[in-house]
């Protein structure tokens, strides 16, 4: 079954990332994995955070020893919110998968006025360091672009075009994934490798498929699957190109682009096929349905931590743990949480009120696990979702586009209408 990964930039990206670690037990859930940063971990972020444990990290036999080490390491160090009642000792997270960073290590590299070749000496290190913590899945290097950048980066215009330049450079790319390859046949890794794939249009993905093939052919060895990489910002990916129907709107445009290019490359192959960033809540089950093993998106994570009640945003779930259908409208959405009124269900187990309160208080563990909260609220959608699906393999999609809310119904029929399913 589809297995989401939740995204977690420890070692940068600010300092409530490591609160997910004080409450780790909600997040052991079947389907629910965690997506890991090799440029955060290995601490290159400037400025990074908790640089004393993630210091610590190759010491460990495997990425959940040093993700248990995690919890020890806050809890000595700070409390937990009176709201939370720990239950067990087990924080035990169902699957890792690693991203290596190149956006930011693209970037680091065109700062420091270096050649991007430099590139290439992180490839073993990289690989080393996912088998060595037993990652499952581990995304090979390449050169790409971010999905969000720093005002000194786009008020940049040259750097931004270099950048670019660089990161549609498929010459450049295949080489690093030959590279990996090259390192991979002497090595004889446990771990899943997926060579990430990029393209402007569905035929230029199929090609770059094709060119990967070729170098598999080389080298005598293949990859463990694919990465589907450069689509999570629909904003920029031009409609004409990817043939998307006149007045979809963004979520439309992302499950009927995403189904469309997953199924181009299913019909190519076997092997286990990643979504990497674009696995909106709302797409999933189009991604699913289309053949994906795996996504992630960091969406959920972001809304939670916009910026207390008035700026903060809450999924609106669809469904309960007992696959009941419990909203009317809004499903599926992120809703801002001081828009969010008593009528709405909830799964997490805290009121709208007691949430609100949460992210009102002046306690600042209070104000973080109310973040947590609205994060578990829309990962454990995800686990009810996929659980959904499983239950229903045939008939899934029918079944979810006959919701109480007529807006998501009406949606996700057009969906289905474009796509001829």
């Amino acid at each position: 079954m589809h297995k989401f990964y939740l995204t977690n930039n420890l070692g940068g990206g600010g300092t409530n990332v490591s609160r997910l670690y004080d409450y780790i037990e909600l997040f052991n859930l079947d389907n629910i994995g965690i997506l890991l940063n090799y440029y955060y971990l290995k601490g290159h972020s400037t400025p990074s955070f908790d640089c004393k444990l993630i210091s610590q990290i190759e010491k460990y036999k495997d990425i959940q020893s040093f993700v248990t080490y995690c919890r020890e390491y806050f809890s000595n160090r700070r409390t937990t919110s009176a709201s939370f009642s720990s239950s067990t000792t087990n924080c035990r997270i169902n699957g890792y998968i690693l991203d290596n960073g190149c956006g930011n290590f693209l970037r680091n590299v065109l700062d420091d006025g270096k050649s991007h070749t430099d590139i290439v000496s992180f490839v073993k290190p990289f690989l080393d360091f996912a088998e060595s913590l037993h990652f499952d899945l581990s995304v090979a290097l390449d050169l790409a672009m971010k999905y969000t950048y720093k005002a000194n980066e786009v008020n940049n215009p040259s750097f931004m075009a270099k950048w670019k330049l660089l990161a549609n450079d498929n010459k450049l790319n295949l080489s690093l994934l030959s590279k990996a390859l090259e390192v991979m046949k002497v090595a004889n890794y446990k771990h899943k490798i997926l060579a990430p794939l990029h393209g402007y249009d569905y035929q230029s993905f199929s090609n770059y498929y094709d060119e990967i093939v070729k170098l598999e052919g080389q080298q005598e060895v293949n990859f463990g699957g694919f990465a589907l990489g450069g689509i999570a910002n629909t904003k920029v990916l031009d409609n004409d190109l990817w043939k998307i129907p006149k007045g979809f709107s963004r979520n439309l445009k992302s499950a009927y682009l995403c189904s469309n290019l997953i199924k181009t490359i299913r019909n190519k192959t076997d092997r286990h096929i990643h979504v990497l960033g674009a696995g909106n809540i709302f797409t999933l089950p189009f991604l699913i349905h289309a053949g994906a093993n795996s996504s992630d998106c960091h969406s959920a994570w972001r809304r939670s931590s916009d910026g207390g009640v008035n700026q903060a945003k809450i999924l609106i779930p669809l469904l309960d743990k007992d696959f009941h259908f419990i909203n009317t409208h809004n499903c599926l959405e992120y809703v801002v949480v001081s828009d969010v009124t008593s009528d709405y269900k909830l799964n997490s187990g805290f009121s709208i009120e007691k949430i609100k309160k949460l992210l009102r208080s002046s306690n600042k563990e209070d104000y973080y696990f109310g973040e947590i909260i609205i994060f578990y609220e829309a990962i454990v959608q995800y686990q009810i979702l996929i659980d959904f699906i499983e239950q229903h393999p045939d008939n899934y999609l029918k079944l979810l586009s006959n919701s109480p809310d007529t807006t998501f119904n009406n949606a996700y029929n057009k969906i289905i209408s474009a796509l001829n399913l």
